[in-house]
């Protein structure tokens, strides 16, 4: 992704802490070092802020800091019996709650533990019956010379609805509320967060920063998000910093939307979130979630693979669903989708056009792009994506194995059915007419200026020396000569703008016998 494309040793902006546990931000270090303080004595410490991952790491940073902590996830419902459940799975629940609670207190206590830190997360969910008895689980911990420390963390509004629970307030010694970072923490945290991941130029200006402190409010798990959404959108451009344009399509992404705005769909291709690219280009043309995951772009560039020594044929026992090879098609665009996510109506949520019918290996090779073939091998239906073109032999990809097949065993066991995937222009059009806009029109004379070797024209709307180059272009590939940029002409472009992955297309020297070879990619 855009780890490398920005320097970044480690991926930025998943913890907020350093790798020897140390917090980011001095005030969240603070807090910390206070709530490991108040957990070394008896009794309920809180910890509340309207921003779960933040807690969820202040749980995950205490387990670190300490072996012996023991973390409860409340959500969506704790019980007491869930909660006695929890602490010792091997006691069954006992009519007696007393003797219940005493039966955790002897397991930790015959563990030659002295003490135990308790951390209960989003107690927003805890039962009435769940505080009551973790009063009792207090209560006898004291009775038994047993250090029991409590640390209950929750949303900001658990701080007064601990105040008011007679059962535990009266164990309670601390409780703090986590406050929003300030702008300058926000610009400190950033710089920290290039700093502890090896950049030395941050991606995200001041000016940035301080935009994303506004739309947050503070919140340190939105800006993580935020970043991480900004930082993608400037990869797929390929831009050394996040522009304001990318700021604004990552906040379109995860914040809400404001009543007269328009905003922009999100995109789930692949914990998280992902909005789609094209090429050097992000599209703002996205329309629905995939339902799962985002892709992580992987390199689609082919490996040649490395010839070893011939083995028995075993490709007619291969079983390859169309999910499948598309997930392998996907993967040469760039897209790790899962086998669920890789499906051709998705295509146009990362800037692709799907297409799928009937034609020749020869028309399909013509087109110089990877498809994917529908194969009758055996008595069932496979299927295979075509990543080598040769005059006797074809390279298929099945299983995560490069097969090497002859022209005559492929023209016998496939269909003729494919499904073929081709880029989009930024603004997400398979064409660009007079009517496009200047996005679309600047892209064009990009591209043309690269394919022909001419300087840019650095026009922003059609003109005749636009129309003259299309021309050029159509007539050097032997395309249809018409001047007008049409789906044909701009998969040949981009092709050869080597924008876009592609069959290799040879000339083979001898002609394989087609079932008794497999080359290991």
């Amino acid at each position: 992704m855009y780890q490398s494309h920005f320097n970044f040793k480690n991926p930025p902006f998943r913890k907020i802490t350093r790798v020897t546990g140390d917090f980011l931000v001095p005030y969240h270090q603070d807090v910390f070092n206070l709530l490991k303080e108040k957990t070394q004595r008896a009794g309920i410490t809180g910890l509340f802020a309207d921003d779960a991952p933040l807690l969820g790491q202040f749980s995950d940073a205490l387990k670190s800091a300490s072996p012996g902590v023991l973390a409860i996830n409340a959500f969506p419902k704790l019980s007491a019996s869930s909660l006695l459940y929890k602490l010792n799975p091997g006691t069954k629940e006992s009519k007696n709650r007393l003797q219940a609670v005493d039966a955790v207190l002897r397991q930790w206590q015959e563990g030659k533990a002295k003490a135990k830190v308790l951390v209960i997360a989003h107690t927003e969910a805890m039962k009435d019956s769940c505080r009551e008895v973790l009063a009792m689980l207090l209560t006898r911990a004291q009775e038994l010379n047993f250090q029991l420390s409590v640390v209950l963390m929750g949303a900001a509004d658990q701080e007064a609805v601990l105040k008011q629970q007679p059962e535990l307030r009266e164990y309670t010694h601390t409780h703090h509320s986590l406050r929003p970072l300030t702008c300058r923490e926000f610009l400190s945290y950033v710089q920290a967060q290039c700093e502890e991941h090896g950049c030395e130029n941050a991606p995200l200006t001041p000016a940035r920063v301080r935009k994303m402190h506004a739309l947050t409010k503070g919140s340190i798990s939105r800006l993580n998000e935020l970043a991480h959404l900004s930082l993608l959108a400037a990869w797929t451009e390929r831009a050394g910093q996040v522009s304001p344009r990318h700021l604004r399509l990552a906040a379109g992404e995860i914040l809400p939307a404001k009543k007269h705005g328009k905003r922009l769909a999100t995109v789930g291709l692949f914990a998280s979130v992902l909005f789609a690219a094209c090429g050097w280009y992000l599209t703002s043309s996205i329309s629905a979630r995939l339902p799962v995951q985002l892709p992580v772009p992987v390199s689609w560039q082919h490996q040649t693979p490395k010839v070893q020594a011939p083995v028995v044929p075993v490709i007619d026992n291969e079983v390859v669903n169309q999910p499948d090879a598309m997930h392998q098609l996907y993967q040469m665009w760039g897209y790790d989708a899962s086998a669920d996510d890789a499906l051709c109506q998705n295509a146009a949520k990362v800037n692709l056009m799907c297409k799928q019918g009937n034609a020749s290996p020869d028309a399909l090779a013509q087109e110089g792009y990877p498809w994917v073939s529908e194969l009758k091998t055996g008595n069932h239906l496979n299927y295979a994506v075509v990543a080598r073109v040769g005059d006797n032999s074809l390279d298929l990809l099945m299983n995560n194995r490069t097969w090497q097949v002859s022209r005559r065993w492929f023209n016998q066991h496939a269909t003729g059915n494919y499904t073929q995937l081709h880029r989009l222009t930024p603004e997400g059009k398979d064409a660009i007419s007079a009517a496009s806009d200047a996005k679309d029109m600047g892209w064009l004379d990009q591209q043309l200026s690269v394919a022909l070797s001419q300087p840019e024209t650095h026009a922003q709307a059609w003109t005749a020396e636009l129309m003259k180059r299309t021309r050029e272009f159509q007539q050097q590939m032997h395309l249809h000569v018409d001047g007008i940029p049409g789906e044909d002409t701009l998969m040949q472009l981009m092709r050869e703008t080597h924008s876009t992955p592609s069959v290799l297309i040879q000339a083979s020297r001898s002609t394989p016998d087609a079932k008794k070879q497999e080359k290991h990619s």
